[in-house]
């Protein structure tokens, strides 16, 4: 049968330098041996060596949910007891970052002081995975407001959820790099009020992935 051998250059301690690569010889037993597929390749990253992009956002003209950049408001939970999601925050070059893993869908709620957003123009999340990103893979991004009760369930709840995905123009999804999205909040049509913002909410694939510089701003 085939064996596949998946050999880390690591492992081969007396080769001083790759530069200059210009033999490969094979010994042993046994004696007859067929062969395919033989190549050198990068072993894809799996978390960001550098941090997102600093915002360049006004202080005043932002309402930051989670940011090095600016003041955060309250948010009472990066995962809530009901989703389907871990979290932890990991440190990127001396800059905290959001690390989810197992990511089905992540409840970010901010109940006990809800957000006044009537006043903003845009959504603002950097993205970082390591996951594919090619279609049909999407990431979705919901926005919950409670009404003018700041209740949850009261009868005048609305939300919206829209889909990043590899095709999303301007942005795109993309792997293996920072992605900012700045969303226009017109596009979350659905969402009949913006004056008691009380949950975010991520789910789809990836399932792991880096968040960073997550505001509303005008």
């Amino acid at each position: 049968m085939w064996v596949c051998f998946d050999l880390s250059l690591s492992d081969i301690t007396y080769l001083s330098s790759r530069v200059h690569v210009a033999q490969l010889i094979i010994s042993g037993d046994p004696n007859t041996v067929f062969l395919d597929n033989i190549y050198f390749f990068e072993q894809p990253a799996t978390a960001p060596s550098e941090p997102a992009p600093v915002p360049s956002h006004a202080a005043d003209s932002v309402i930051s949910f989670f940011s090095d950049t600016y003041t955060d408001v309250t948010v009472d939970t990066w995962s809530a007891s009901w989703d389907q999601a871990d979290v932890e925050d990991v440190n990127i070059s001396e800059n905290v970052v959001k690390k989810y893993t197992n990511l089905t869908f992540a409840g970010i709620e901010f109940t006990s002081q809800t957000v006044n957003a009537s006043d903003m123009t845009h959504f603002r999340m950097d993205i970082w995975t390591p996951d594919t990103t090619r279609e049909p893979a999407a990431l979705r991004i919901k926005l919950v407001d409670f009404g003018a009760d700041g209740v949850f369930g009261g009868g005048d709840d609305s939300e919206h959820e829209i889909s990043l995905t590899a095709a999303s123009e301007p942005t795109a999804l993309a792997t293996t790099r920072w992605v900012s999205f700045d969303i226009p909040l017109s596009e979350f049509a659905s969402l009949a009020a913006r004056d008691h913002l009380a949950q975010l909410i991520i789910s789809g694939d990836p399932n792991t992935v880096f968040v960073d510089n997550v505001y509303l701003r005008r």
